[in-house]
């Protein structure tokens, strides 16, 4: 804890202000603070905040830690009336970010203008060219004055030299006698470790007791090596029974279906290995992914609740069953509870007695997924590149184990709007899957999918599709007419076809679509907000109002339980659609109320606002208030023009209300 100039107790050290494309820099600024030790001799010594201590207090950077936040703004000033320091990372990405402005604006406000640092990574300060300039708007409003900056860019400063400089102004204590004193600690330490090699020969008296403890813990291995070679035989015998019938009028050969043997083994296991609940346990959670598979998450979540309360001995076994019913609660988007059984999972096999090492990888990943799904982007990083370097340096750069994790960062480089990171993670991921899997491989069509994600967000509407259709028709022969991801497909492509305008083709994919998910999802799963969503414009397309409206009141549900990204959309697709029914009041309102939300979710996408108003000039001509509506679609009308070609669904939609709004001649 450290106090501001008033005496006041301050939670942070600094708070790091950024934006998502220098996530990196922030990263590595976040950890050399927090980690960093101050030097012995300036201990006690009288800093900007009182005496200073041996750690800094923590530091706070905003986009992870506010990732929970129910109220971003409300939190972000907390955080900032807490902390001692604003260090601003600079760029040209900082100069156009609206929340890096807003930072520095709340910060300025609170009368600490003199504590705020600049980190330069990329740019240049007072640029010729705008598009180059580097440091934000928001520093120099009101009469300020640059502030004291490091500079990471090439020819300036180490990194060592930039983390002491915002190190010194932190502590409010000069440069030059930080940067002597860091030297002077480096000296001793090699000091310490040349007299330590000298003395190394008396580590040999230490290689009988090794021999002796390395005696022990071999004899703990080959007990272990024997219980899991006791269980693998067991669980031969009982996957060769699961094939097995008493009765062979029910034998009927080739024709027997897989969900058929699943089912059978799932009875078999409930009731014929009580008195071998390791056994029991792992076949369970072995059961349980194999349902899940299959896309049948339902059946699926209830084995693997089942085999989650299975008790033993066991911690790697218990580690497993905690992996099982994570990823069932991921896919059912239950997200917080996944995280919480990864997390007891990863608390376990993080000590060396599990055995189970090797599935620290798998619960790493699958956290980060559910991080990335909740939009905690850093976090989930952070996680999926652990389980990356893991599995890299265990089972090779060619693994399907690495192509699952490139496949996760690259996900949440695209949810994160950092799609030209996100692209050559996918293709590096599905080159592995081809190598090692076919063309036929699911996962395969996964890596298609995410590449067209890619390329849609990319304005590559053409690729997306191309993407699109090949994908379908990978899922098509491979998982069957009624798989999850199956419906995930169907409704991405379906996006393609509604904006262009394709809306019988998309309505029949998407009545697929919501079906299957529904049956393995449920209405509240957060992808039922796209997917309600988009069946909701199909079915408006077509000239079904009653039921568009049925299916965005739907999509809003599914939003609104998740704050999902969509929920602004959906707020002003239903107001279009109820003040072209007439009910004009009743639109306007939904429109109002998505204003704010579209602010704050899409703060770099104009567009989706100048669409809302586009509608809500349409509602105000609809409404009795003609000139006002004219004006707001004329307006708007030229936004949405540089973002969307007159043949898509937006832009002939913004074509249709200017000529709506054109005075009669």
């Amino acid at each position: 804890m450290v106090t501001n100039g008033r005496g006041r107790a301050m939670l942070y050290s600094a708070f790091i202000s950024y934006n998502y494309r220098d996530v990196r820099w922030a990263r590595w600024l976040h950890r050399g603070i927090e980690t960093w030790r101050v030097p012995p001799r300036l201990l006690g010594r009288d800093g900007r905040f009182g005496p200073v201590a041996a750690r800094l207090p923590p530091v706070f950077r905003d986009r992870e830690e506010l990732a929970a936040s129910a109220d971003l703004g409300d939190a972000i000033r907390a955080a900032l009336e807490q902390a001692a320091t604003l260090i601003v990372i600079c760029s040209p990405a900082a100069v156009a970010s609206r929340w890096v402005n807003e930072e520095i604006r709340q910060f300025t406000a609170l009368g600490r203008r003199d504590a705020i640092r600049c980190l330069i990574v990329a740019g240049e300060p007072h640029a010729a060219d705008p598009a180059q300039e580097c440091l934000p708007p928001a520093l120099f409003e009101n009469g300020g004055t640059e502030p004291l900056a490091a500079d990471l860019r090439k020819g300036q400063d180490s990194r060592s030299a930039a983390k002491l400089k915002l190190l010194a102004g932190i502590l409010d204590l000069p440069y030059d006698e930080l940067r002597q004193r860091e030297a002077a600690r480096r000296q001793r330490r090699l000091a310490v470790l040349a007299a330590a090699s000298s003395i190394g020969f008396v580590a040999m008296a230490g290689l009988a007791v090794t021999a002796v403890v390395a005696r022990n813990e071999a004899v703990v291995q080959r007990q272990l090596a024997e219980k899991r070679t006791m269980t693998a035989e067991r669980t031969t015998d009982f996957v060769k029974s699961m094939f097995e019938v008493s009765d062979p009028s029910e034998a009927r050969g080739e024709s027997i279906t897989a969900r058929e043997v699943l089912d059978r083994g799932a009875r078999k296991i409930a009731t014929g290995l009580q008195a071998e609940p390791v056994v029991q346990a792992e076949l369970g959670v072995t059961l349980g992914e194999v349902y899940g598979s299959l896309g049948l998450y339902r059946q699926s979540d209830r084995i693997l609740n089942w085999a989650g309360t299975i008790r033993h001995d066991q911690p790697g076994v218990t580690a497993r069953q905690l992996l099982g019913l994570a990823d069932s609660k991921r896919r059912l988007g239950e997200y917080a509870a996944a995280i919480a059984l990864y997390e007891r999972g990863i608390a376990i096999v993080r000590h060396p007695e599990s055995g189970r090492a090797d599935l620290l990888p798998r619960l790493l990943v699958g956290r980060g997924e559910a991080l990335t799904a909740l939009d905690r982007f850093v976090p989930a990083e952070a996680a999926i590149r652990e389980a990356l370097a893991l599995d890299g340096a265990r089972l090779g750069a060619g693994h399907p184990d690495v192509a699952r994790e490139l496949e996760a960062l690259g996900l949440n480089a695209l949810y994160a709007g950092q799609y030209a990171e996100a692209r050559p993670l996918f293709e590096r991921a599905l080159g592995i899957r081809r190598q090692t899997e076919g063309e036929l491989s699911p996962s395969v069509a996964d890596n298609l999918n995410n590449l067209a994600s890619v390329a849609y967000m990319q304005r590559d509407v053409t690729a997306a599709e191309r993407f699109y259709r090949a994908n379908l028709v990978v899922d098509e022969k491979v998982l069957g007419p009624e798989h999850p991801d199956l419906a995930t497909t169907l409704n991405n492509l379906a996006r393609m076809l509604l904006e262009r305008r394709a809306f019988v083709e998309a309505d029949a994919l998407l009545q697929r679509a919501v079906r299957i998910s529904l049956r393995e999802r449920g209405a509240g799963h957060d992808d039922m907000a796209f997917q309600f969503a988009n069946l909701a414009l199909a079915e408006q397309g077509v000239g079904r109002h009653a039921e568009a409206e049925a299916y965005f009141e739907k999509a809003l549900v599914a939003a609104r339980a998740h704050q999902h990204r969509n929920l602004g959309p959906i707020l002003v697709d239903l107001g279009n659609l109820r003040c072209q029914m007439g009910r004009e009041a009743g639109g306007m309102r939904l429109i109002d109320a998505a204003m704010p939300v579209l602010a704050k979710d899409y703060p770099d996408d104009p567009w989706r606002t100048a669409w809302a108003r586009n509608v809500r000039g349409e509602c105000l001509w609809r409404g009795g208030r003609p000139a006002e509506g004219a004006q707001l679609v004329r307006d708007s009308g030229a936004v949405l023009a540089q973002r969307w070609s007159a043949q898509s669904y937006y832009g002939a939609e913004a074509a249709r209300r200017l000529v709506l709004v054109q005075p009669a001649s």
